[in-house]
């Protein structure tokens, strides 16, 4: 694979209530053609994209966005509701001065796409939702994590108390996984932002769910059989709602499709994007 090396734009953006501020968007944008734009998932950036857009590039004009507070852009004092990500990535399109795109979202980035096509839906050419996160509140697997939120020294000391017999029983893996979440809680503030709201159920308006059927451009659903964070019901869901929708999935595929499948992800997003017409 090639070194990719991300780009930088600035613009004004007014999200949340706050006043107009000028922003950073960081960016890898490489190939020539159509263009796709790659929207990555929590816990991720820009760079989560390399495997599928080497793939495309020859064809397609691959631009992957690092979203309002991950990777290189701008972090702001905000909540980062899925709709302030939505205003980022619209803004962002529209100061690149690309005309019409495809959208390619993977979990959050999914659901970014599915809030912006309605709003953009004179750009946007087709979507690929990717184990689309927002079609419900499926905080289960997360209740977990509510221990990880509490800022008292206990919870470090109960990690470095637990980590050597979890390491014994051959789930180095699991410590690592576990350390990063404590550092995320205790350090990062959009991390903070959206994990908080969502215990507290405060993200019922920003959900796909009925708002699906406001999406008309040609959509592409592929989810992971074996997906534990992301559901197959997910896609179901959205197939069913979107009047041009179509969902595909993949085998024992886990929920980390970009890094894990993008072959898989590279043959069939093309096969789509192909298949409409420019």
């Amino acid at each position: 694979m090639v070194d990719l090396k991300k780009s930088n734009i600035s613009f004004e953006l007014s999200v949340e209530g706050k006043p107009e501020s000028t922003v950073n968007a960081a960016y890898i944008d490489i190939g020539n053609g159509p263009a796709i734009l790659f929207i990555h998932g929590f816990f991720s950036d820009a760079t989560v994209w390399e495997g599928i857009t080497n793939n495309l590039k020859d064809k397609y004009r691959c631009i992957s966005l690092d979203l309002l507070g991950f990777g290189n852009s701008s972090r702001l004092e905000i909540e980062y509701k899925v709709d302030s990500q939505v205003a980022f990535s619209k803004k962002f399109m529209e100061a690149l001065g690309i005309e019409n795109y495809f959208v390619v979202g993977h979990s959050l980035g999914s659901w970014t796409a599915s809030r912006l096509e309605p709003v953009a839906s004179e750009s946007i050419l087709g979507l690929v939702l990717l184990a689309p996160a927002g079609v419900g509140e499926y905080l289960e697997p997360y209740r977990i994590l509510i221990p990880f939120s509490w800022k008292t020294p206990i919870i470090d000391w109960l990690i470095s108390l637990v980590s050597p017999l979890i390491k014994l029983i051959g789930q180095k893996k699991l410590v690592q996984e576990i350390r990063f979440i404590r550092e995320k809680f205790l350090h990062d503030p959009v991390f903070q932002a959206w994990i908080q709201r969502a215990f507290r159920l405060e993200i019922s308006d920003e959900l796909i769910n009925e708002y699906s059927k406001n999406i008309h451009s040609p959509t592409f659903i592929i989810c992971g059989e074996s997906d534990e964070t992301i559901p197959v019901e997910f896609g179901e869901h959205l197939e069913a709602n979107i009047s041009e929708a179509k969902l595909h999935v993949i085998p024992g595929a886990d929920h980390e499709l970009p890094t894990k499948y993008p072959q898989i992800l590279s043959d069939l997003t093309l096969d789509f994007v192909s298949g409409v017409a420019v």
